[in-house]
């Protein structure tokens, strides 16, 4: 596997671990989430064999991964042994394993999520979905001042994730009011991320997070996958149009609004520096002669260099997302 890319293994991991999500967001996967955590397993085993001596970004990468991993693990056994309650929007029950899990099935989950989770601690220090892990297990394990701690030191990454303020209240610890939005993009790493509505069933939607390492693995992605998908833009007769703004409430997930389905984003962010979008939908122009549709690309910094990209495998907690990367395997 690691003949061609020698990062194919945490980027094999991470997709396994995307699919994972996707099925436990809802609550669906019963059959196949154990089968992708032992694939996920294995592929990490890989990694740590391949990665070079010192890498401490390949090795923050594979903690992480390892971390988010036992935490499915965990919510699987919660979600459809014990059928408890175990997400990212909400957390999960104070005690719920002692309360509810009689036969003791999550137990050593919960565990090895725990130790999982602090071993990845202080593997990177911006992002905040490894505290928010580690509070989520200690809640359901019972841990009230664990579960407190790990969830402040999420807010403390990253002030607006309301996840952790959700459960903080619940712990009624609670941590003040939300801060609005910035607009700039926090962390540590260059990173270019894809949002895009997509079509569940005939009633419903989601939103999809793609992450990439550089603008141009991300124009290469679209241009393979959502060309012929993504619908023209209704400009009149105007040949020159505005990009906009595009307003928080337009990703809202229960919105539902038929427009935010459709709609395509491109973010670019930089640390320190305000998030750049990009409507990728407004861009789309149909070429004559009945060829495909393309996406005016002019204005947007496909080459430009960045001095820390995002390391290959690294997922992200985004908006109330754990978001995966989309680069190639």
């Amino acid at each position: 596997m690691t003949a061609g890319n020698p990062n194919a293994p945490l980027l094999r991991a991470n997709s396994l671990l995307a699919t994972c999500e996707y099925y436990l967001r809802h609550s669906d996967g019963e059959r196949e989430i154990p089968g992708l955590l032992a694939d996920a397993g294995h592929c990490c085993g890989e990694a740590e064999e391949a990665a070079a001596p010192g890498d401490e970004e390949a090795a923050a990468t594979l903690a992480i991964l390892r971390s988010i991993a036992a935490t499915f693990a965990l919510r699987h056994a919660a979600l459809f042994t014990v059928a408890c309650d175990f997400d990212d929007v909400d957390g999960t029950l104070l005690g719920g394993m002692g309360k509810y899990d009689k036969a003791g099935v999550s137990g050593p989950l919960a565990t090895q999520a725990i130790q999982a989770a602090r071993a990845a601690l202080d593997a990177d220090p911006a992002d905040p979905l490894v505290p928010l892990y580690l509070g989520h297990a200690l809640t359901w394990s019972g841990d009230r001042d664990g579960a407190v701690a790990a969830y402040e030191e999420a807010i403390r990454r990253d002030p607006g994730d309301r996840c952790a303020r959700s459960n903080l209240r619940y712990l009624e610890a609670a941590h003040g009011r939300r801060p609005s939005p910035s607009g700039m993009s926090h962390g540590r790493h260059d990173f270019a991320l894809l949002r895009w509505g997509l079509w569940i069933s005939n009633n419903d939607w989601d939103t999809g997070f793609l992450l990439f390492s550089s603008v141009a693995e991300a124009r290469a992605h679209v241009d393979e996958k959502f060309m012929g998908s993504l619908p023209l833009p209704d400009h009149g007769d105007e040949e020159e149009w505005d990009e906009g703004e595009l307003d928080e409430e337009e990703w809202d997930e229960d919105e539902g609004e038929d427009e935010g389905a459709k709609q395509t984003l491109l973010q670019i962010h930089r640390p320190g520096q305000r998030i750049a979008e990009y409507d990728l939908n407004a861009r789309t122009r149909a070429e004559p002669g009945g060829k495909p549709v393309r996406i005016d690309w002019s204005g947007i910094p496909v080459d430009e260099r960045w001095e820390s990209p995002l390391p290959p495998g690294r997922p992200l907690r985004i908006d109330g997302r754990v978001c995966f990367c989309g680069a190639p395997e």
